[in-house]
């Protein structure tokens, strides 16, 4: 076996693994990141689904953290993020109105357990990544904006 030197090895080896990585990136799911002029536009409208992501204490107003208000955009079904483990959960879903043939809008406290949510749709129940939206910053940027309201009218600031 010819063996070859590592200034030959170590460029197409590099150069293997950049290529890989592209092609991979290139198919994996990408899910849409929204903002909150996106969310106004398309809560409540047929085909749309806005969906809290949070423990179902916080959506009803228990403020999660020091900054960020309890309660949940008005027009908001939950569905905390740890339900998707349950056995039933395809068909809690469907009973919450998370289905494949409606776009899905998602928050939590700042975008990220959001982010984690729309990844378990398309990887455990095969939901189409253009149907997913994910509403970076979330609680704390719709609550940065006076004048959108949060429901319950008495849940906790979060200061």
């Amino acid at each position: 076996m010819k063996k070859y030197p590592l200034e030959i090895v170590a460029p197409v080896m590099f150069a293997f693994v950049f290529m890989f990585t592209l092609i991979y990136a290139r198919f994996e799911p990408h899910i849409e990141d929204v903002d909150m002029n996106y969310v106004i536009e398309h809560v409540g409208r047929q085909g749309y689904v806005l969906v809290d992501v949070r423990p179902e204490e916080v959506y009803e107003g228990a403020s999660p953290m020091p900054g960020v208000p309890g309660g949940h955009i008005p027009g908001a079904v939950s569905f905390p993020l740890e339900d998707l483990k349950v056995a039933a959960a395809s068909a809690a879903l469907a009973k919450a109105g998370v289905v494949k043939s409606s776009t899905v809008i998602l928050y939590c406290n700042t975008g990220t357990a959001a982010g984690k949510f729309a990844d378990a749709l398309v990887r455990h129940f095969n939901f189409s990544p253009s149907m997913l939206k994910n509403y970076r910053g979330s609680m704390r940027d719709w609550s940065s904006h006076e004048g959108n309201a949060l429901l319950p009218e008495d849940h906790e600031s979060g200061f």
